[in-house]
């Protein structure tokens, strides 16, 4: 049952120091009817909490309330989610805002599992779109969080839910990949890698393939381990004998690796495997310091794949990285400082820059939801 934004109403204050809690009881109509909606008041005398209905509390400590509630949401506080949820599960879980937006839309968005979780926990209904048809699906997936996709596939969530221009989430971040492909920018390449390994996925949990994290290995069909390592490099004639080749496969979802055989491998795997190029990408900055005998700054890096943290040049990490971390130094919001970079990107000369990826998928602003 989603509530609506009315159920924050109005009315005068005596003696209340907060509010810690709320609720929603069945009403004089019945389940049927509309609910009866109570607050948790904190005293200021020190008496014992008690449930009011909203009539007996004025519209500032509600307004409070609810702020609370929302800007916990948007920053992936788990600590204060969990308190408020201990008393006010079912309606806080599945509240909307004034855009037809739950919780769960906020902190998929923003990409705290935590707060997903707890929210699922406490009955969050996970398939809910918000005035423009997006689901909280919708969101993890626009905004690059596998961890929130996960949780949210891992909780029922559709896969398919189309929002209302027809797109389903994997659609969804398909058209990005193409806007920022479409850029020719080698400095978004890391964006693209993290919209990349979303639409990998969710692809993986929509259809029934599962796909490969790695290849680790590669042999002719009777075991030769060395037959093959350069199989379609050369020339055509070399075509027919790839037929004959397996490729042991490490997968994502954790399952042992498999010798696969060919005709059922991604060309764009195998290419990758017959050039030696590695999986991880960086995903953070965790650090920099001064050159050390070079006449670069190096910054202290965090790999997708877990290898340990490194120290690389700046001209080995993409700016938006150097971006989110000199705004996270300086105490600022580290994803409106990188859409503030993205959207300053040149485009290509008639006007339209490379936030043009971003805005076509019609996904509300970061700044909106911070």
């Amino acid at each position: 049952m989603a509530l609506d934004a009315s159920v924050f109403a109005r009315a005068p204050r005596t003696g209340v120091e907060d509010l810690v809690g709320v609720r929603a009881l069945v009403g004089p109509d019945g389940p049927s009817g509309r609910p009866v909606v109570q607050y948790l008041v904190k005293w200021q005398d020190g008496s014992p909490d008690t449930w009011e209905p909203i009539d007996n509390l004025s519209k500032d400590l509600l307004r409070d309330f609810e702020a609370k509630w929302w800007n916990t949401c948007k920053k992936g506080d788990a600590a204060t989610m969990k308190e408020m949820l201990s008393t006010g599960r079912a309606v806080l879980a599945n509240t909307l805002d004034l855009e037809r937006r739950t919780a769960l839309h906020f902190t998929a968005a923003v990409g705290s599992a935590e707060c997903t979780r707890l929210l699922i926990d406490a009955g969050a209904e996970v398939d809910v779109a918000d005035k423009d048809g997006y689901t909280p699906l919708h969101m993890a997936a626009g905004y690059m969080h596998v961890s929130t996709v996960r949780e949210l596939l891992e909780a029922g969530a559709d896969p398919e839910q189309l929002d209302r221009a027809g797109r389903s989430p994997l659609e969804l971040v398909e058209g990005l990949c193409k806007n920022i492909e479409a850029r020719n920018d080698p400095s978004l390449l890391g964006r693209r890698k993290m919209l990349e390994d979303v639409r990998g996925f969710l692809v993986e949990n929509t259809f029934e393939d599962v796909l490969p994290r790695a290849v680790l290995e590669v042999r002719s069909a009777g075991g030769d381990k060395d037959a093959g390592k350069d199989a379609g490099a050369e020339s055509e004639s070399e075509e027919a004998d790839t037929a004959g080749l397996e490729y042991l496969v490490e997968w994502e979802d954790g399952t042992d690796p498999m010798w696969v055989p060919h005709k059922h491998m991604s060309e764009e795997v195998i290419q990758d495997f017959q050039q030696g190029l590695e999986y991880a990408y960086a995903v953070k900055l965790k650090g920099r310091r001064a050159p050390d005998g070079g006449e670069e700054e190096e910054f202290l890096v965090e790999w997708s794949d877990g290898a340990p943290e490194t120290w690389e040049p700046r001209s080995h990490i993409t700016e938006d990285l150097v971006v989110m971390f000199e705004a996270a130094e300086a105490g600022k919001d580290p994803m409106e400082a990188w859409r503030a970079w993205f959207e300053g990107q040149g485009g290509d000369g008639n006007g339209s820059g490379a936030a043009e990826g971003l805005e076509a998928s019609g996904l509300p602003d970061l700044a909106s939801l911070a």
